[in-house]
């Protein structure tokens, strides 16, 4: 199994992984020198999240990924039930940053929108390969899977998490759209779910700021404070940064810096070559999923793969936009770079899986057999249709009349052989 896994795949993770480890070290290493008088601080337990993580794309690597199809409903079932249960006092880890989004469990906070991730993209694939010509029927196909979608991103959206929500709902939309549902059934849902998150964020104080600050600016030393140092940093990096471990910007300007803003690390102190270096590793492992899910052995595994392809992706996309000013805060992290563990952790099990899926797509022998033997039954079904039109009718003395009147009807039928004997 291992030797026909995508190793290049497996590189390209394990690059951007070593990389967060040394950009979360030097965003964090004064800091926690100042407040905790232990500049490695944030360093042992990243580590540490590493290497659990390692060890869960490990085991996902190794477990053959069409068994998680008998799984799928009870799995989104288990991830739902966790990810309703922040909002239970005893349960919860109550209210962190303005959001209610963790669980706790004594040793540690856990994220549940993270494992709701690969469970809805398991849940999605198995329904969607099942399900294949009737997802073109809205109520017989597309209803379940849009308002299971709709339920989960509802719930993200009110911890509040609008950045996770608009990456479960995008995600959604594209594993619709590539397993055959009609693109007008994801307009309309699509156009109700834009009204229902411009009225949650209507309604929400702290959304609104947001989104003020994104369009029109704001207090530079207030909302627009967080963005603003950010833009400061990847501007001061110019080509080649200031050099890593140098950088000026996390000396307490930046708040969280080693989570959702380390993209602004490593623009000012790797410049633009290393932010564009990490362009191209997010391109190169697009490239390589896409690529994985183009040859999977079924649809399952193809859906599989787009999902969470596609997921890792747009929350780069949203995280790095987040950075840049182009897109409004949202709390997103870099998958990959980004200090935590619950991000980390199943965002490796989801390249687990993906690598599993790798060690089965079809070779390239295997595609040439496939089209040797579809040329070959074509072949026989066109033999076997000449031979049939080509027949001659058996000689039993009976003379037959085309357009003959039908006794029992009375009325003339084209297919109907009035039999006379000669």
């Amino acid at each position: 199994m291992f030797e026909r896994m995508d190793k290049k795949l497996l590189i390209i993770i394990a690059v951007m992984v070593l990389f967060g480890v040394v950009m979360v070290y030097s965003a964090s290493s004064i800091q926690y020198a100042k407040k905790k008088n232990d500049p490695m601080y944030k360093l042992r337990p990243d580590i540490f999240n590493v290497a659990v993580a390692s060890l869960g794309l490990y085991i996902a690597a190794k477990i053959d990924y069409r068994k998680y199809r008998k799984f799928a409903w009870p799995f989104l079932i288990f991830a739902a039930v966790l990810l309703f249960a922040v909002w239970i006092p005893w349960i919860g880890a109550g209210e962190i940053n303005g959001a209610q989004r963790w669980l706790d469990l004594r040793v540690a906070k856990f994220q549940p929108a993270e494992i709701v991730k690969l469970a809805l993209i398991v849940f999605l694939a198995a329904y969607l390969s099942h399900k294949g010509p009737l997802l073109k029927e809205f109520k017989r196909g597309f209803l379940v899977p849009a308002f299971v979608v709709g339920v989960l991103v509802l719930d993200i959206a009110l911890q509040p998490s609008i950045g996770t929500a608009f990456a479960f709902a995008a995600v959604s939309a594209v594993m619709f759209y590539v397993a055959g549902v009609r693109f007008r059934y994801l307009l309309y849902v699509g156009l109700g779910a834009v009204f229902a998150f411009a009225s949650m964020i209507a309604i929400s104080e702290h959304g609104t700021q947001r989104i003020m600050t994104w369009l029109v600016g704001g207090d530079p030393l207030g909302d627009a404070f967080q963005v603003n140092q950010s833009l400061i940093a990847i501007g001061s990096g110019g080509l080649f940064g200031t050099g890593i471990g140098q950088g000026v910007q996390k000396l307490f300007y930046i708040p969280e810096i080693e989570t959702d803003f380390i993209f602004a690390v490593v623009g000012e102190e790797l410049g633009f070559l290393g932010t564009t270096s990490v362009l191209v590793l997010f391109a190169l492992f697009a490239w390589r999923g896409l690529k994985i899910a183009m040859r999977a052995r079924d649809d399952f595994g193809r859906n599989l793969a787009i999902g969470i392809v596609t997921m890792i992706t747009i929350h780069a996309a949203i995280n790095i936009g987040m950075v840049l000013g182009v897109l409004p805060n949202t709390g997103v992290p870099l998958p990959f770079l980004s200090y935590g563990g619950s991000n980390l952790l199943f965002t490796m099990v989801s390249c687990g899986v993906l690598l599993n899926i790798s060690s089965h797509v079809r070779t390239p022998l295997d595609e040439h057999l496939a089209v040797l033997d579809e040329r070959l039954m074509e072949g026989v079904y066109a033999s076997a249709y000449s031979r049939r039109r080509n027949r001659r009718p058996f000689d039993s003395g009976v003379k037959y009349r085309p357009g003959a009147i039908e006794p029992s009807s009375g009325r003339r039928n084209i297919f109907y052989r009035n039999r006379t004997r000669s």
